[in-house]
């Protein structure tokens, strides 16, 4: 089969590779879409912790966030599996989405079920040796698939994987419409998390220091404004989406007494100036909140309902021979719209 190969910084190129052999409990799915993010851009650009700290080395094949159709079941499956999250009805011809945990399974961690901090885990396409999507096959466990319904797209579905982040942000804080909340950064994941917020009643301002991020905000009907507008001691829950040290240092500042705070972006590097005892004074509860295994469910409906929109994000879809000019549109920080999408078929 054919697949994306990046051989090292800024080097990538299409390659034969062997079409993975169906194992026990898997399924072989036709690739249709990548999505590409920031990750992929440190990958690209040589500058990922990743591969400094020799937790990924090239040459690999990249893409982490997918969508396709099943073309093969092996022979074990049942075709009811049924679990949080998991696909019901496994068969050829579903259209698929899922997410790229690989954990060892025999851990406390997995144990207790939270799979995502796994210390033995590999993320396909990110984290040890499991190759990535881009390629027109891929082999999968069928218990990380979700079934697609019908009123999402494949493009949107290979928006999923993160946006699950930004609906376990929005679970992990009890979001009501009681709630003032702030989302701190305008790329997939706030522009998720401000959306699904929304969607439960809340009233929702949006800040980033880019106009072309605030131009899409409101495209999708969203209030939004300038960091430097964002009123201090006023918001019930805070969702930093960004990681960017400025949002994470103004993030306690924002709070109200007793706010809630999902620390969603990730920081590349310690943030100094950190405001700490804003925590305490405040009384804010802090969450750290990686990947939404758990959540794909209620994010499916959101998607479907039209209480979030995803297509708005897309900012280019690029055939799968093209991928240098993908990498370089999703290097360019000129774009309205945060995802670059490969299509593979």
């Amino acid at each position: 089969m054919t697949a994306l190969l990046l051989t090292g910084p800024e080097q990538v190129r299409t390659a034969e590779v062997p079409t993975p052999e169906l194992r026990p409990g898997h399924c072989l799915v036709a690739v249709r879409y990548v999505g590409l993010c920031g990750t992929d851009l440190g990958f690209w650009d040589g500058s990922s912790n990743y591969v400094h700290d020799g937790l990924k080395n090239y040459p690999f094949v990249p893409g982490h966030e997918w969508s396709g159709q099943i073309v093969a079941v092996a022979e074990d499956i049942d075709e009811d599996i049924d679990g949080d999250g998991a696909i019901h009805g496994v068969r050829v011809g579903e259209r698929v989405a899922g997410h790229n945990f690989r954990p060892c399974g025999t851990c406390s961690q997995c144990a207790e079920g939270r799979i995502a901090s796994c210390p033995q885990r590999s993320e396909m396409g990110v984290l040890g040796p499991e190759p990535g999507a881009a390629a027109q096959f891929l082999h999968v466990p069928a218990h990380t698939l979700v079934r697609l319904p019908d009123e999402v797209t494949d493009q949107e579905a290979a928006l999923l994987e993160p946006c699950s982040a930004a609906m376990h942000a929005v679970d992990r804080l009890g979001i009501t419409a009681t709630d003032r909340v702030a989302v701190l950064g305008g790329g997939t994941l706030g522009l998720a998390a401000a959306q699904l917020a929304r969607a439960r009643g809340a009233k929702v301002a949006l800040y980033d220091p880019a106009a072309p991020a605030r131009a899409l905000a409101t495209e999708l009907g969203l209030d939004t404004d300038p960091p430097e507008n964002a009123p201090h001691g006023t918001f019930t829950a805070v969702i930093e989406a960004s990681g960017a040290p400025a949002a994470v240092r103004a993030t306690p500042l924002l709070c109200a007494h007793g706010a809630r705070v999902a620390q969603l972006g990730t920081p590349h590097h310690p943030v100094d100036g950190m405001p700490t005892a804003e925590l305490v004074l405040r009384d804010i509860t802090l969450h750290g909140v990686l990947s939404g295994i758990a959540h794909w469910k209620p994010l499916l409906d959101a998607v479907a309902s039209g209480a979030l929109r995803l297509s708005p994000l897309i900012d280019a879809v690029l055939p799968y021979d093209r991928p240098r000019d993908a990498y370089l549109r999703l290097a360019d920080g000129g774009r309205i719209r945060p995802k670059v999408l490969l299509e593979l078929t």
